[in-house]
């Protein structure tokens, strides 16, 4: 299967001057205004604005259409968002636009080598004074690879994180996608990765959790570089697990928190506050994109506690880690046990409770 992929990476805009940050953070507050009051519109009218509203726009600016323009697109991509909760029944609250992000495309910038100590070279457009202002940054080995090898996309976004602003850049390349045999990937907290042929990867990430980012304080200094670390190893797990003699099946889970309020302890429930779940299958996916894989996703009900052999469900069968029949006695380890349902799903038919009671079976104990 012939496809692209793409990846963004970001690069510190901290080398420009104090006028040039100046003008961003001007940039910024005209955009972010333009930008509110185009999500303001659509969410009292319940439709997508449109041109019009950028030429009867109420505020004096120097932002120019085009900028007005780009700002009417990037509200109407928040505003889809929310009417398709709308649509679902739910009732999402008016959104705020806060975090300085401007999506741009190459009408407003030009990006060009350096040829002094700095590797490029950003060119954005001053609408108000006609000229173009340069700001500087430089690369590093692991984007060096992108700009050789990748195509450059021509959308940009200039964002700010903890008081600095980068610039991220998009690349994109071709790639072939091979299905290969497949195997159940589970992925869980306790460990991170458990397969159907019974491998197990990852045993440390809980630990990581437990010992290393819960006991400080979120959104402290420690708690960050806690998460990196997190992030860290778990790529070098998933390289390890994701390379590319397979074709992975995992779960499309989502809102992995819900309906657990009351159920969860707190405990549990602050530790999967931590939890990096989503994190995990977006780099599974690029992954396999990398290593030219094609990947799957099933349905992700009833695979923890059906019986991979017998095809009984119960939710008493599993314990834990363990898991036991109560229909044929099957046992194992109950993660593996998930990934081979989950593997059994893609290949054969839905998993679904079979409605003949269990033949009695002692049931086991974990104390």
């Amino acid at each position: 299967m012939q496809g692209s992929i793409k990846r963004s990476l970001l690069f510190s805009l901290d080398f420009a001057n104090t006028g040039k940050l100046d003008f961003l953070e001007n940039l910024w507050h005209e955009y972010q205004k333009a930008c509110q009051y185009f999500v303001d519109v659509g969410y009292e009218t319940k439709t997508l604005p449109s041109y019009k509203h950028v030429k009867s726009y109420p505020y004096q600016t120097w932002l120019s259409k085009r900028y007005l323009g780009c700002a009417l697109e990037q509200a109407k991509a928040i505003l889809k968002s929310i009417f398709s909760k709308l649509k679902k029944g739910k009732n999402p609250q008016k959104p705020l636009i806060k975090k300085p992000v401007l999506k741009l495309d190459n009408r407003f910038y030009m990006i060009e080598k350096g040829r002094n100590s700095f590797d490029f070279w950003l060119f954005l457009r001053d609408t108000q004074n006609q000229r173009w202002i340069a700001f500087p940054f430089k690369s590093y080995e692991y984007a060096n690879n992108y700009f050789r090898d990748w195509k450059l996309c021509s959308d940009i976004e200039l964002l700010k994180k903890d008081g600095k602003w980068y610039i991220k850049l998009i690349f994109e390349k071709g790639v072939k996608l091979e299905r290969k045999k497949p195997k159940g990937i589970d992925i869980g907290y306790r460990k991170l990765i458990a397969t159907s042929e019974g491998e197990v990867f990852g045993k440390e990430v809980r630990e990581i959790i437990e010992k290393r980012i819960e006991p400080k304080k979120q959104g402290s200094r420690r708690w960050k570089r806690a998460k990196h670390y997190l992030k860290t190893e778990i790529n070098r797990i998933l390289k390890k697990v994701i390379d590319g003699s397979f074709s992975p099946v995992f779960e499309g889970l989502k809102n992995l928190k819900k309906g657990k309020s009351g159920v969860w302890s707190r405990v549990v429930n602050r530790r999967f506050n931590h939890w990096l779940y989503g994190y995990v299958l977006k780099r599974i996916r690029e992954l396999c994109e990398v290593v030219g894989v094609q990947y799957h996703i099933v349905p992700p009900q009833y695979t923890s506690r059906t019986c991979p052999e017998c095809g009984y469900q119960d939710k008493l069968n599993r314990s834990g880690e363990y898991f036991k029949c109560l229909r044929c006695g099957y046992e194992g380890d109950a993660d593996i046990v998930g990934a081979r349902n989950v593997l059994l799903r893609f290949t054969r038919e839905l998993i679904v409770p079979l409605p003949a009671k269990p033949h009695p079976v002692e049931y086991f104990s974990m104390g």
